[in-house]
């Protein structure tokens, strides 16, 4: 019997683009010698589509058949849309007794591939695979699932180059892709102050301020309200991710949009001029993304409780007065009833990816597998 350990570097968590590398173990613990006909390893892609609502137009379903380049991936799933040229690990290996033997491949997942992602409606998931096979018996699959993050809008042809420092320095070199994706975060998650004023038609309820124009997953977002003329009574903000499927692959016209709540705040704010709320984005959720299939995107939802009085009433009575001979004494009391009403209103956010090393500490990523052949 031999044992196989199939092991990834870096954590699990990669960014589309970069160089994969996996280590393939193989380990002869009996006492005689073993021998194994074939290996060959890739990394692969798969989508899977709830087809009561989700269908997959003929053109993406050829496409999806034209990227898969290996029968190995048809025994995993037949929803392959991407799959790295398969590398020939070993042919003919004869391990000797208590001996073992270690095989390296690496590979690469485009650039314009989406991200992991487990929604409602779609899965889009990634597997480093790796198939062995004995003389005279069935094929062994042997996978394991990777986690792949993506940066909307950075087009990388030729990879990262490094700047020239002169006219005569020599040609350019790649630098460290990880630097060059994580600098393009940097820039979209700078501080840009931005603010909004949520007005109805009787004035003014609040002004929202956000520090940033895009957060990092695992970021906090802090939203500083500033209200105005109208007495707001409490304010609930919710954090949600909001799944949306093409018209063109909808099973039927007008599929609902399925929103995930992943933080909510409620603050109580009679007679409050303004206040901060803070809410957190998980490190096991999805960054924005869009595909021909599905938009996911994130707002802050916000719930305004507006109380409605006359300009003389207040929230807070006075209750019943009296003289002691302290002087005098108020009981004070909220009002037995309040006619309020409530505002909603939704505020979109952008959602990037952050460094891949600090996901798989975080996430508990798994980086390798075992199985007997």
């Amino acid at each position: 019997m031999v044992e196989v350990t199939l092991s990834v570097e870096g954590g699990g968590v990669y960014i589309v683009g970069q160089t994969i590398k996996c280590a393939l173990l193989v380990q002869n613990n009996s006492d005689v010698t073993d021998r194994l006909a074939w290996a060959t390893g890739q990394i692969s892609g798969h989508v899977t589509v709830d087809e009561r609502h989700v269908q997959i137009a003929r053109e993406q379903q050829e496409e999806v058949v034209t990227n898969s380049s290996s029968a190995l991936t048809k025994h995993v799933a037949n929803d392959c849309f991407f799959s790295s040229d398969p590398e020939i690990l070993f042919c003919d290996l004869q391990l000797p007794p208590q001996s073992s033997k270690e095989l390296k491949f690496s590979g690469i997942v485009p650039t314009h591939s989406p991200p992991s992602y487990r929604g409602s409606y779609i899965k889009y998931s990634y597997i480093v695979l790796v198939g062995l096979q004995r003389v005279n018996k069935p094929v062994t699959l042997i996978n394991l699932p990777i986690r792949i993050i993506n940066l909307p809008g950075i087009t990388l042809v030729d990879g990262p180059k490094k700047p020239l420092s002169h006219p005569f320095a020599p040609r350019e070199e790649c630098i460290n892709y990880e630097d060059y994706f994580m600098d393009k975060v940097q820039s979209l998650c700078c501080k840009r102050p931005r603010s909004f004023e949520v007005k109805t038609s009787e004035g003014l309820v609040s002004i929202v301020r956000l520090t940033k124009g895009a957060y990092r997953l695992g970021d906090p977002i802090e939203v500083n309200l500033e209200f105005g003329d109208l007495q707001c009574v409490q304010v609930t903000l919710k954090l949600q991710a909001l799944e949306t499927i093409s018209p063109e692959s909808e099973v039927r016209e007008g599929t609902d949009t399925r929103c995930t709540t992943h933080d909510t705040k409620t603050i109580q704010c009679i007679h409050t001029r303004s206040t901060a709320v803070t809410l957190h984005i998980p490190l096991n959720v999805v960054n924005s993304f869009s595909t021909n299939i599905v938009l996911v995107r994130w707002q802050v939802h916000f719930d305004f409780v507006i109380a409605h009085l006359p300009k003389t009433a207040e929230i807070v009575d006075a209750g019943l007065t009296s003289v002691s001979a302290k002087g005098l004494d108020c009981d004070w009391r909220p009002l037995e009833t309040l006619n309020v009403s409530t505002l909603s209103w939704e505020l979109p956010i952008r959602v990037v990816p952050t460094l891949p090393q600090y996901i798989a500490t975080i996430a508990w990523q798994r980086t390798q597998t075992k199985d007997t052949v």
